[in-house]
């Protein structure tokens, strides 16, 4: 089971010898060392140190390697050679560390990975309020003394990898803050991947197998399907099926072209052999005879509902954990990973992965309103299931709503009892599916708190949610948590409604976008701007958190589902003709996302100006 492992001791002992004195009136008599031989994450961790107690005190700390003589009032970073750097006993992963004060030393270390570096942006957090709320905006509160308590802290991630997956998040001192990993060779993160899911079609692809060995593909309908289709947004081709996984060609086949790929990148340890994203899995008697040998229970007994609506029996991971587990056998030094998604989503019975065998669980079809443990069972049951066959498990979690980026999204709510689900049922690492453009509905407070909660699934996320308002919207701060707090308190969680990834405002005007609610929310905000009105900085980021509550009116407007807020005005020639109001938020709207970067509407499409383009042209259609 992951665990986040935490001690925390500093401030007890009130004994003014265990004090530090780090600066003093904007002077420091400390060196920071670092060991002689330090890795550039050590020599990063130190540099990040002094150029921040520099800022915040003007004191400049003078670096040195540990060769030299020992002083008084160091600051040890790294695996120094100092006996004072006293290693706690409990190992700490390439993640963890520690923070020390025994008022002789300050003591900052940690693991073979970035330990180091997050035990300092930890101290700087904690003990010096320093914030990074986003990418652009920080917070470092200036002090020319600083004197510290006693402190002794371990800290140890609940999850071995961390993935947020925010544009924003990217920027490589955020991650660092944060302490984020990524699955790309973007950011700041050394990746371990070498691939990333729905690989079937890059390690043996229709287009260059199709017409030469069909029967390497699905079998279903009567014949084999080695063709491709379009794509779900019409932009490319992709194969209409999976892989005959019982031929033992195609796994010789998989095997020789993901070699290829290792050989191209060898520092890589994970690597992906998974099914292309559709359910269109091979029903050939050698394929079903083991989805029947291996399954949980019979077809007729329980069917699984897909985010768009059809049904399946989520019943074929017999064949493919067993074609899995015979890659995984070829490449023993490597993971290998496969999802647990929509078709092969239950955990088999009779068969569990392979040692280096890595499962990537999906909850697409989950509701977002509802904490997942209450509001899908039949996910939470088959996360149970895994937990028990593996502790090997990534889980893919889904947080926006995907075709409308800037809705409304009131799932704030279940970010943590969702985290929490995870970390107890043995999952080693976690994907959080956000907004991969630039913009969205909340995304610098929705990635802070995935942040600290990937890392701490039990931190006090209240507190963590209204030091960001504070820090991010400042005067507006309370009048943003009241139109949160309104916005959630309508989502209709725990009654069985779904709030879907894949939804549209107009699908909630009974709930937390009916016209009473819609009223309440602009009232809220015309008070929020008004309190940071001399503040422009801060005034764009309150209208950019409007503009869900716009782009909600905008929506509902154009699918005539409500009688408020209609885009239309008949005139006195009995023709209807937009309203003022209307077309000013909709101006409004588009000029607030431009202004702020934002580059898509709908996931992969639809940048604001294409957004006005297509609105004009529908008022346009409607009022003639």
């Amino acid at each position: 089971m992951a665990i986040f492992f935490c001690i925390s001791t500093h401030g007890q002992n009130k004994s003014a010898s265990n004090d530090f004195i780090l600066t003093s009136n904007g002077k420091s008599d400390c060196t920071i060392i670092i060991p002689e031989k330090a890795t550039t994450k050590e020599i990063l961790a130190a540099k990040v140190f002094q150029d921040y107690i520099e800022r915040i005190s003007g004191a400049y700390i003078q670096i040195k390697s540990d060769n030299n003589a020992q002083s008084k009032g160091e600051i040890l970073i790294g695996e120094v050679n100092r006996a004072s750097r006293e290693a706690p006993s409990k190992d700490l992963g390439p993640d963890g560390f520690y923070i020390r004060n025994n008022g002789e030393n300050l003591i900052i270390s940690g693991g073979s990975g970035k330990g180091t570096i997050y035990g300092v942006y930890t101290f700087l957090e904690r003990y010096l309020g320093c914030r990074k709320y986003s990418s652009s905006v920080s917070h470092i509160p200036k002090q020319k003394s600083i004197t510290l308590p006693t402190i002794n802290d371990v800290e140890i991630p609940a999850f071995s990898f961390r993935e947020v997956n925010y544009s924003d998040v990217l920027d490589p001192e955020y991650m660092n803050w944060h302490k984020l990993d990524v699955h790309s060779n973007k950011g700041d993160s050394d990746t371990q991947w070498g691939s990333w899911v729905h690989t079937f079609e890059t390690l043996l692809s229709p287009e260059e197998y199709g017409e030469s060995h069909p029967e390497y593909f699905s079998f279903y309908d009567g014949k084999r399907h080695a063709g491709t289709v379009p794509s779900w947004d019409g932009s490319s081709l992709q194969p209409e099926s999976q892989l005959c996984l019982s031929n033992p060609e195609v796994l010789e086949t998989v095997c020789e072209n993901l070699k290829i790929q290792m050989d191209k990148n060898p520092k890589a340890i994970y690597w992906s052999v998974s099914q292309n994203d559709n359910v269109k899995y091979c029903k050939c008697e050698p394929c079903a005879a083991l989805d029947a040998k291996y399954a949980a229970f019979a077809p007729e007994e329980k069917m699984y509902g897909t985010h768009v609506g059809s049904q399946y029996p989520a019943l074929s991971m017999g064949s493919m954990l067993t074609f899995i587990n015979k890659v995984a056998e070829r490449f023993p030094d490597k993971v290998i990973s496969t999802l647990a998604y929509q078709h092969t989503r239950v955990p088999p019975k009779g068969i569990v992965p392979a040692k280096n065998v890595n499962i990537m669980l999906c909850n697409i079809e989950s509701p977002r309103n509802t904490p997942i443990e209450k509001g899908d069972i039949s996910f939470t049951s088959d996360l149970e299931g895994w937990g028990k066959l593996t502790d090997n498990i990534i889980v893919w979690d889904y947080v926006i709503q995907f075709k409308n980026l800037l809705a409304p999204f009131p799932n704030l709510r279940t970010l943590q009892p969702n985290v929490q689900l995870f970390k107890n049922n043995n999952v080693s690492a976690v994907f959080e599916q956000g907004n991969r453009e630039i913009g969205g509905e909340f995304a610098e407070l929705r990635a802070y708190l995935l942040a600290k909660l990937l890392w701490n699934p039990d931190m006090n996320i209240e507190k963590a949610m209204d030091d960001f308002l504070t820090g991010y919207y400042g005067q507006a701060q309370e009048y943003i948590k009241q139109y949160i707090e309104l916005m959630h308190d309508h989502n209709q969680a725990y009654t069985g409604r779904k709030l879907s990834i894949f939804g549209n405002p107009a699908d909630e005007t009974e709930t937390f976008l009916s016209p009473t609610l819609i009223k309440q929310y602009n009232t809220i905000f015309d008070k929020a701007e008004k309190a940071v009105s001399d503040n422009p900085e801060i005034l764009n980021r309150v209208k950019s958190a409007r503009l869900p509550v716009f782009y909600a009116m905008l929506e509902i407007a154009i699918s005539n589902k409500m009688e408020e807020p209609e885009a239309f005005v008949t005139d006195n020639g009995n023709q209807l003709k937009v309203k003022p109001e209307m077309a000013e938020i909709l101006h409004d709207f588009v000029y607030q996302c431009v202004k702020n970067n934002v580059s898509r509407i709908s996931e992969w499409h639809t940048t604001p100006e294409e957004y006005l383009e297509k609105y004009l042209k529908l008022l346009e259609e409607k009022s003639n």
